[in-house]
């Protein structure tokens, strides 16, 4: 066969808090990592997004890093890379699992010939999963990590790099004003997302403004003011973001996350058992947190729409398919973000870039 899907850790138990290290033990060229997270339910609801029980996924290569994102940066990057509606399972059920998929995408696509990682490029390539079992259910005392890598098999490729994804800067937004970030300069850049974080509020709220000057501004090359106007236009560009959502909803009012985080997503479904009970608290679902009510203990199948996945922005740079016409910082002199504040307070804000590296 021309590929091979090959495990690279078998489900291994994980409690409380730590990293986990996976040599990365295989020869051949590798399009795709992919992590499975799960944990058995404790409770029906949730304390927090899936996502936030991985809080790093890391490729290294001694000091060398290839790959680092947040477990949320990681799922988001995926899904704009994918243009798939999530990377979750959607089952929010005590004693049932809550499964959520994580990915590291060495191409364009998958199985792509022309980027792909090459291990023996490589001294000792390990894969650093940091993990916290307990944030989204905190009745939960174990989950469990699994691992595979989609490689090739018998088909010869010789790619001339790979994708190399990374959170390049971390921090909080201003209350108002602007907070300016060096870019680097060393690789293209095909693509960036700006995450803008806080549970309860759409991305938009927090970042209100994202702008790229190069060169001391003799050049601006993206220039946003009014983030909402920008989630407005790409809703026409961005696949939509769809994942299940299964759960049991009590009598007293509860909450879930859920992937999509503008400030209208929308959910439709049905209720199992009779007639309809279930009730939506607030009038909108923003920051991917919704809180349902209901007069009896109901249960129900629905489905979650909507756009801008954990809280992330994606910006991407040139057409996506051709290398040659990503962003080429390396002819510039200086590339500067500048974030501008948006409408809320300080939030926790990253700056993801994903660069072409060649070998």
């Amino acid at each position: 066969m021309n590929y091979r899907h090959a495990a690279i850790l078998a489900e291994k138990s994980l409690t409380g808090t730590g990293t986990e290290t996976i040599d990365l033990n295989v020869k051949d060229i590798v399009s795709r990592i992919t992590l499975a997270f799960r944990r058995v339910k404790s409770y029906q609801y949730m304390a927090d997004h899936g996502y936030a029980d991985i809080t790093k996924i890391e490729l290294v290569d001694g000091s060398d890093v290839l790959h680092s994102l947040s477990g949320g940066e990681n799922q988001a990057l995926c899904i704009y890379d994918r243009h798939c509606g999530s990377m979750n399972n959607g089952e929010h059920m005590t004693t049932v699992d809550e499964y959520d998929l994580f990915g590291i995408d060495f191409g364009r696509f998958l199985y792509d010939p022309l980027l792909a990682f090459d291990p023996k490029k490589f001294s000792n390539p390990q894969l650093k999963v940091t993990y916290d079992v307990d944030v989204s259910d905190t009745g939960v005392t174990t989950g469990y990590l699994e691992v595979w890598g989609e490689l090739f098999d018998e088909k010869v490729v010789s790619p001339m790099g790979f994708l190399m994804s990374k959170e390049h800067w971390s921090g909080a937004k201003p209350t108002s004003g602007y907070e300016y970030v060096d870019l680097p300069t060393d690789y293209p850049i095909r693509k960036m997302l700006i995450r803008a974080y806080v549970k309860t509020t759409e991305p938009w709220y927090n970042i209100g403004s994202v702008r790229i000057d190069e060169d001391n501004e003799k050049r601006i090359p993206l220039d946003w003011s009014d983030m909402e106007d920008y989630t407005r236009v790409m809703r026409s560009v961005w696949t939509p973001v769809e994942e299940l959502f299964a759960t049991q909803v009590q009598a007293a009012s509860a909450s879930w996350y859920v992937t999509p985080t503008d400030y209208f997503f929308a959910m439709a479904g049905i209720e199992a058992g009779g007639a309809p009970g279930i009730y939506l608290n607030d009038t909108s679902m923003k920051g991917g947190k919704l809180t349902l009510s209901s007069a009896t203990n109901r249960q129900i199948h629905a489905i979650v729409r909507g756009f801008l996945p954990n809280h992330c922005f994606e910006f991407p740079f040139g057409l996506q398919d051709d290398p040659s016409d990503w962003y080429d910082v390396t002819k510039i002199g200086s590339v500067r973000l500048r974030l501008g504040a948006g409408t809320g307070g300080a939030t926790s804000t990253g700056v993801v870039l994903q660069q072409l590296r060649k070998y």
